[in-house]
């Protein structure tokens, strides 16, 4: 009990802290790149390129934004994972990625990253890249730009304390809402924002087909795209192998995007995470039921009407201002598709949480 408590007490005091070069170059793997003894192997699909990028003073890469950089060409895909990481779910996923000979990019929660702070390593020695996703995955459109802050330091400083060397300053937004004062908070820290062009919209349904069908779809229309999956979802997991495959099989290169620096952390940030980790390892060994995965308070994906409006936001992008109650057909679902239900209600504590409330709560 002490131990468990010490746990809480740690994630608690989270709270309380607050001349360029090129956008990017093609380079070989090494250093911090990884080449497996696959490489070079035709009959698997691999990585064709890597390309580095420079995210000094902040870039957008990817997604419809005005301002961002496109780094693909037509043929080319970047596969990346939000969310995770979770064991049951991520584990399948690089054994499918390992078996084509492949990389990805995973966008990792801080939580999650606590929960399981030694697959956070698994998923950096089978060298794919590793960025953040937020400490809970609040939705930033609709919180103080400060909590928003804070939801992306202690993810930087949780998954890089889990990861052993600072994580890549690359950063994805939940829900894609973004604010333009969050968007120059990253510049600021040198962070780079990878959006999204392909996105699989695997939080639909539950059919491993489905969602497969509804990238490859949707490249066969935009020729290219970065890949937008959640390795929380068991069905996602499940669609990986054939999806790799029919990607090999349809001559589509994989890119493997990697950062050219590392993020630089902030040391009351890093204290905090550096003594969660510790009472999270002290608590599981008192405790082994303490090591089950952290369910953060997830949503539904926010609708125009349950966003505030304000000059200084972004207006919510098309795939948010009206959320299905079911798949669509002409999405790639099927009539019978149930809706997915998240049952998380059951790991919060009693009470809701207000927004002036620690945005660091755990649900074991």
């Amino acid at each position: 009990m002490r131990q468990a408590f010490a746990y809480t007490l740690a994630v608690a005091t989270f709270l309380g802290l607050a001349a360029h070069t090129p956008l990017w170059a093609e380079i070989e793997a090494g250093g911090s790149v990884k080449a497996d003894a696959c490489a070079g192997d035709t009959t698997r699909l691999g990585v064709s390129r890597i390309v580095e990028i420079d995210t000094a003073g902040g870039v957008d890469v990817g997604g419809d934004k005005a301002s961002a950089k496109h780094l693909l060409n037509d043929g080319e895909v970047v596969l990346t994972f939000d969310d995770g990481p979770m064991k049951s779910v991520t584990g399948p996923i690089l054994k499918a990625l390992a078996a084509q000979c492949t990389k990805a990019t995973f966008f990792m929660v801080g939580q999650m990253a606590l929960a399981d702070p030694d697959l956070v390593k698994e998923v950096i020695d089978a060298g794919h890249t590793v960025g953040t996703h937020t400490w809970s995955h609040k939705n930033i459109h609709v919180i103080s730009t400060a909590k928003a802050q804070q939801e992306i330091e202690a993810a930087v400083s949780l998954v890089s304390k889990a990861k052993g060397s600072p994580v890549s300053p690359l950063f994805r937004f939940p829900y894609l809402n973004s604010t333009k004062q969050t968007e120059a908070y990253l510049k600021t820290r040198n962070i780079g924002t990878i959006w999204v062009d392909i996105d699989s919209k695997d939080y639909r349904t539950r059919s491993a087909k489905v969602v497969e069908q509804n990238i490859l779809s949707q490249l066969a229309k935009e020729k290219k795209g970065i890949i937008l999956m959640h390795d929380i979802h068991p069905w996602t997991a499940a669609q990986v192998p054939d999806l790799l495959k029919e990607l090999h099989d349809r001559g589509y290169k994989v890119v493997q995007l990697v950062p050219k620096g590392q993020t630089e952390t902030i040391a009351s940030y890093d204290a905090a995470a550096e003594k969660a980790l510790s009472a999270k390892l002290a608590a599981k060994k008192a405790n082994p039921m303490v090591s089950r995965s952290i369910v953060w308070p997830m949503s539904a994906a926010p609708t125009a009407e349950n966003v505030p409006s304000a000059g200084t936001r972004h207006r919510l992008p098309a795939r948010y201002r009206k959320v299905a109650t079911k798949p669509d057909v002409a999405d790639g679902g099927s009539d019978d598709a149930a809706p997915v239900k998240i049952p998380v209600s059951k790991y919060r504590r009693a009470g809701k949480a207000k927004d002036d409330a620690s945005p660091w709560q755990f649900f074991n």
